[in-house]
């Protein structure tokens, strides 16, 4: 029950981020929002190496800074930065359906990288999905809403950051613990994103900086971070990482619930729920594969 709970509270905090990152980036730029997150986040996570007694040994190779340089720009900086840009562009309610698409670039990487052999119905789950982002992109709306267009896409290349980042750095968490893993990647982002947060911060409007909005500054900043990676690895010793996953369903569902009731032009359309659908569908028959075949993998030889 306590990880049920848990993992809700996760998908809370991101479905409220998204939502508050539509209030907040038109004062706050993107690239100042995520410099602070991996400025917390790097703090966080060094604290939690030092009180887990679980770091080890930490990397000491260029290569290893290499890796984990490449790792910080895909699923630390680069994959934050890239989904609030979009999100300056498109909707809340779009940013959210496009999210579940992490599963499926995470099928289609591993095919590429020859680690995995993807079923027929992985395949159509694929395809079913990338039919809903397609339409809800949509080639229509690159001559009529470039804008929207534009940050559907943002936000879509950061899921593949995302998914990239996840296949790339199982190497890492074979050879480091998790909390060092996180904590070099999110120094590597940090490094990055520094030159990005300074130059931008010139684009911070003052005279919106109420005491609610950096409130709620605050609240974007460490709890989408620090906050649910910690509930996450939790979550993960006590659960198995389907059950971790399959939570992502209910971002898309709650920020389609109170968008509307908190952002001005935010609805459901019947396009956006169409794609949904699709998109919802085609992760469903991905997990169903993967489901499927780890009950066959342990009677072959």
């Amino acid at each position: 029950m306590l990880v049920v709970l848990a993992l809700l509270i996760v998908q809370v905090i991101y479905a409220s981020s998204v939502i508050l990152g539509k209030l907040i980036l038109p004062v706050v730029p993107a690239a100042v929002i995520v410099t602070l997150r991996m400025i917390i986040a790097s703090i966080a996570f060094y604290l939690a190496h030092l009180a887990l007694r679980q770091g080890g040994k930490g990397p000491t190779t260029f290569r290893d800074w290499a890796s984990f340089a490449l790792l910080g720009v895909l699923g630390g900086a680069g994959n934050q930065l890239l989904i609030l840009l979009g999100l300056t562009r498109t909707t809340a309610i779009n940013a959210a359906i496009l999210i579940p698409m992490i599963p499926i670039f995470t099928v289609i990487f591993g095919w590429a990288f020859g680690q995995d052999r993807p079923s027929a119905l992985k395949w159509a789950g694929v395809g079913v999905a990338a039919l809903g982002a397609v339409y809800l992109i949509g080639p229509d709306r690159v001559s009529l809403a470039p804008d929207v267009a534009l940050g559907n896409v943002l936000v879509l290349l950061g899921m593949a950051f995302n998914a990239l980042a996840f296949l790339l750095s199982k190497r890492m968490l074979e050879r480091f613990a998790p909390v060092t893993v996180a904590f070099c990647l999110s120094i590597a982002g940090l490094v990055g994103m520094i030159p990005l947060g300074v130059q931008a911060a010139g684009g911070i409007h003052p005279e919106g900086l109420t005491s609610s909005l950096l409130g709620w500054l605050a609240y974007m900043v460490v709890f989408p971070t620090a906050v649910t990676y910690f509930l996450n690895l939790w979550s993960l010793k006590r659960a198995s990482p389907t059950l971790v996953t399959s939570f992502i369903y209910l971002q898309p569902l709650l920020t389609t619930a109170v968008a509307p009731l908190v952002l001005e032009g935010e609805h459901l359309t019947t396009r956006t729920a169409l794609a949904g659908l699709g998109i919802f569908a085609g992760v469903a028959a991905v997990i169903v594969a993967e489901w499927r075949a780890r009950r066959i993998a342990p009677a072959t030889p």
